[in-house]
């Protein structure tokens, strides 16, 4: 082999040796870019697995929230619904008591007297409902309700019905003073009570 054949045979060689070199780090490089894309890839993948999860346990979360929200209102809704039969059947019986005479001509005397005797004048003014001026002995009451009082007092009878279950209106002659004791008053006033007892009977509050 000539001095110029041997000459060319180590260029070429160092040629491709400097060839294979750049290739074996041009692959080096590309395994390493695909590594660190794998791993990337991975990470990013982790991430969104771990969004997902968080994301869905936030919906549990929210879902059991309301689930439970709704449960207590319906909860309450419904003891509401039995609180309010319970105060109606009550408001009945104090209606059905009204047609028993021997319980409520008594309870309308006493009623009667007690607002007579708390207006304070000479002469009261007593408002009965429709039912009771029809029905009832006045004269009787006047003169039950008198035994009630420490000084004689001159009762007038209403001619125009009040808007009550039962129970009375007692008022001055210029009807500037009213004390109210009907059965409508009481029942009201004792309304809140009776939810509150009745609440602590049935549920235990």
């Amino acid at each position: 082999m000539s001095e110029t054949s041997l000459f060319t045979e180590d260029i070429l060689t160092a040629a491709r040796t400097k060839a294979q070199s750049i290739i074996d780090e041009a692959q080096a490089e590309l395994e390493r870019a695909t590594q660190e894309a794998k791993a990337s890839i991975s990470k990013e993948a982790a991430d969104i697995v771990r969004n997902a999860q968080a994301e869905a346990e936030a919906i549990k979360r929210r879902q059991t929230s309301e689930a439970r929200h709704l449960s207590k209102l319906h909860e309450q809704q419904e003891k509401n619904s039995i609180l309010m039969e319970v105060l109606d059947r009550t408001k009945k019986r104090i209606i059905d008591a009204t047609k028993n005479e021997t319980i409520y001509v008594p309870y309308l005397t006493s009623q009667i007297a007690n607002g007579i005797r708390e207006l304070g004048y000479d002469t009261a003014i007593v408002h009965l409902n429709a039912t009771d001026l029809k029905g009832i002995n006045r004269a009787n009451i006047e003169k039950d309700a008198g035994k009630h009082l420490s000084k004689s007092v001159k009762v007038e009878w209403a001619n125009e019905p009040i808007e009550a279950i039962g129970g009375a209106v007692i008022s001055s002659s210029d009807g500037k003073t009213r004390i109210v004791n009907t059965l409508d008053q009481k029942f009201e006033a004792l309304e809140s009570t009776l939810l509150i007892e009745a609440g602590k009977s049935l549920f235990g509050k």
